[in-house]
């Protein structure tokens, strides 16, 4: 009965092990898509600034309709541009340095796992481990839920911009 004791918590720790090391391998992920993300704005502010050239086109309201689709239009810009630097500080700000919990050689050391009998250490070290897993796991889904909440910020920022575009080919064609 012992061997089997032995055998499933060394197939645990070997689990956790694994799982710990796939953690890493998410967080460069998350941060992968995070850059993506980011490149996608930078060609979000190129066609933004696009928008703002057609201010400079305006030319002086001849009636209230122009002059309302004008106001419209300066303050979309100005709202698209607000949003824009908003996601912008949003998504630089996931990119932070984040903590990833490291099984280091001091813990298993403080533990004094080398004086433990063998199955003692390996039910020691599944403790650890598993502390450190979860914690890990804590710190990663928080970091995905605010990446997912990002890209919901993003869909409204490109409707907006479509929408000043729009009002931009309104004043350009009737007046």
């Amino acid at each position: 009965m012992n061997k089997m004791e032995n055998t499933g918590s060394q197939l645990e720790l070997t689990s956790l092990m694994t799982e710990y090391e796939n953690q890493f391998d998410r967080s460069n992920k998350l941060d992968n898509k995070v850059y993506i993300t980011i490149t996608f704005c930078g060609f979000l502010f190129v066609f933004i600034i696009g928008l703002f050239n057609g201010i400079s086109q305006l030319v002086k309201p001849e009636d209230r309709l122009q002059l309302f689709v004008s106001a419209l239009y300066i303050l979309s810009c100005i709202a698209v541009m607000g949003a824009y630097a908003y996601v912008l500080v949003f998504f630089m700000r996931l990119l932070q340095p984040e903590q990833i919990a490291r099984m280091d050689p001091e813990i298993m050391q403080r533990e004094h796992l080398e004086e433990m009998e063998e199955e003692a250490a390996r039910l020691r070290l599944i403790a650890l481990y598993r502390e450190t897993v979860n914690g890990n796991l804590v710190k990663l889904h928080r970091r995905c839920d605010e990446f997912v909440k990002g890209l919901k910020f993003i869909v409204p920022t490109v409707l907006l911009a479509f929408v000043c575009y729009a009002l931009q080919i309104i004043l350009q064609i009737a007046w």
